[in-house]
């Protein structure tokens, strides 16, 4: 009897094993049609998630191979929502695509059992970004759709029409400005203080010419105190670099050292300033002094930084041999440093192809340049594209 127990007991637990084993690794994308997947939103009560996506859109395989099968991504979208993926240029998908005016890939969308657009969000973003987009469709004052629902009746509170700019500016549709224009038309003087006030200033100043920027100017350690000196710090960082770039174009010395001393006070990102200050030279076209600083930086500071690295050779590929051989030389010595320490990465391949084709080193660039159009593949289609143009016009070089 004990035995027949024990078999039973085992079988029970061997069951509920495999049951265990058989959950979901991935978002759960359920089949049917859209008109089924409506009924069964409206029998559960949940929103429907749309993975919209095509066939060719680099973003959004990257996006199934590396988002959707996260643990803490999959578990909160099957326990939240209606999953549903479909391609936008067949069945179905073409008529979605323009009843949700979807226009990139790939758009999320959050659809409630009725049809409406309770939530819209778009391209290639990481785990944690993905869970907010899910987090924020099941929030009224931040689900995109509500909040344009709202707006366009006039029945918006300041932090919905706050949510809604900042909404807008992220997927970069024009009207962000004028929604903020209403905004400010709206809010006294506390709100401004307020933390949403905050968030606005962070989100929307870019330069010293606004209201805004006075508001964060007059009230700096109060925004410090509400926030932290570096978050605050950063917009200032953001209104200087522009300024910079203006006086780098101008070639404006004293200018331009002020501002990198003052540039030197907000941050301590090496990266920041060794761009800039390289930039500077290398726009002026004085070899000497960009192959001076580009080395200092690099030994001192960029020690494991490939990408700045690489960066700082970008800025100056366009440039032509014949005018700044000199400089084109450093860059090549710097793009080929960074290849050695990241060969995988896309950007440093490509520009390393590019700068070794301008410097004549054929053979090589056209090697690299076989190996971005690989890695072209993982990212999207105009990327794929642009490496597909680069690599033909390495080969026809002479």
């Amino acid at each position: 009897m004990k035995n027949i127990f024990y078999i039973i007991l085992v079988g029970i637990i061997f069951s509920c094993a495999q049951e265990k084993k058989e959950l979901p690794k991935a978002i759960d994308f359920r089949n049917g049609t859209f008109k089924e997947l409506l009924a069964v939103a409206e029998k559960e009560e949940k929103l429907i998630f749309i993975d919209c996506y095509t066939s060719w859109c680099a973003p959004c395989k990257w996006m199934d191979k590396n988002v959707f099968v996260n643990e803490n991504v999959y578990s909160f979208y099957n326990s939240t929502f209606i999953n549903y993926k479909i391609d936008m240029e067949k069945g179905e998908g073409p008529e979605l695509a323009k009843k949700y005016n979807v226009k990139s890939y790939p758009t999320y969308l959050f659809i409630n059992s009725k049809g409406d657009l309770v939530h819209k969000s778009t391209s290639r973003m990481s785990v944690e970004e993905f869970i907010t987009v899910g987090e924020n469709a099941i929030d009224p004052s931040k689900a995109f759709g509500i909040l344009t629902a709202k707006y366009e009746q006039n029945k918006m509170s300041n932090d919905e029409m706050l949510n809604y700019a900042i909404s807008l500016q992220k997927m970069r549709i024009n009207t962000a400005d004028e929604v903020l224009d209403k905004l400010m038309l709206k809010v006294d003087d506390e709100w401004l203080l307020s933390f949403s006030g905050w968030k606005l200033i962070e989100s929307f100043v870019f330069d010293e010419n606004s209201k805004l920027f006075n508001v964060l100017n007059s009230n700096k350690e109060h925004f410090i105190s509400i926030t932290n000196k570096e978050t605050v710090y950063k917009v200032y960082q953001r209104i200087l670099q522009r300024k910079m770039y203006a006086s780098t174009n101008e070639q404006n010395e004293t200018l331009f050292f002020q501002q990198l001393d003052s540039l030197k006070k907000l941050t301590d990102s090496a990266r920041d300033i060794a761009i800039l200050h390289c930039n500077y030279y290398a726009k002026g076209n004085d070899a000497d002094k960009f192959i001076k600083t580009s080395n200092y930086y690099v030994d001192n500071f960029l020690t494991d930084d490939p990408e700045t690295i690489a960066f700082i050779a970008r800025s100056v590929y366009r440039k032509s041999f014949e005018e700044s051989p000199k400089i084109l030389l450093q860059a090549a010595e710097l793009i080929t440093k960074a290849y050695e320490m990241n060969p995988n990465d896309y950007g440093t391949v490509s520009t390393f192809a590019q700068i070794q084709g301008i410097v004549g080193n054929k053979e090589e660039a056209i090697k690299a340049g076989e190996l971005a159009v690989k890695m072209a593949d993982t990212i999207s289609s105009k990327v794929k594209k642009r490496a597909l143009q680069n690599l033909k016009e390495l080969k026809e070089k002479q």
